[in-house]
């Protein structure tokens, strides 16, 4: 999940597609998993040559954080608080919308 400007109009207007087109046997079944944009210096440098335009959205370091994964690597992810925040309004906006969606998990 991409954090930006409108995220949270186009999440409620996706919502609110699926749940008008969906069929029950589909909203029986369906399950979310909702995972934060992870990044880096190496893929934001990259980025920057290939769509310097993505890279307004995705490389926000007043948004973000440092993070060491598992496997080493610096990464930057959405801050704490940013996250939480976010990953609060989304689960307002499926109740609201799409309360047959259930989250699996969220990171």
């Amino acid at each position: 999940m991409v954090l930006r400007p409108g995220w949270q109009r186009d999440w409620t207007d996706l919502l609110v597609r699926m749940d008008d087109v969906l069929p029950g046997r589909v909203k029986e079944q369906a399950s979310a998993e909702i995972i934060m944009l992870t990044h880096n210096q190496q893929l934001h440098e990259v980025n920057l040559g290939w769509h310097p335009r993505a890279e307004d959205l995705l490389w926000q370091p007043a948004a973000q954080e440092t993070k060491r994964s598992e496997n080493g690597a610096l990464n930057v992810r959405y801050a704490r608080e940013v996250k939480r925040g976010a990953l609060t309004r989304l689960r307002e906006l499926i109740a609201a919308h799409a309360p047959w969606l259930r989250i699996r998990y969220a990171f």
